[in-house]
């Protein structure tokens, strides 16, 4: 059964937060691996900054948004193996 999940993409000098519906984390890191399950909430994330975040779920099995994709495609770039 899918839940969600508090993801980051980390592209350095920021980053985009959203959640994803996958059945696990580990379903979430092996198909985008750019991509980091966060446990817990940080401290600076309060519930109105949680609830805009909220705006950006997307589920697993549907396209990833845009930002996803470039992300995927530029890591791609960076590592000839993958």
């Amino acid at each position: 059964m899918k839940q969600s999940y508090l993801v980051v993409y980390d592209y350095g000098t920021g980053g985009v937060w959203a959640l994803m519906c996958a059945d696990s984390r580990t379903e979430i890191v092996d198909r985008y691996p750019v991509l980091k399950v966060v446990e817990k909430r940080p401290p600076w994330m309060n519930d109105e900054e949680f609830t805009r975040i909220a705006t950006q779920v997307f589920d697993i099995d549907d396209a990833p948004p845009r930002w996803l994709a470039i992300a995927m495609e530029e890591a791609g770039s960076r590592n000839p193996s993958g």
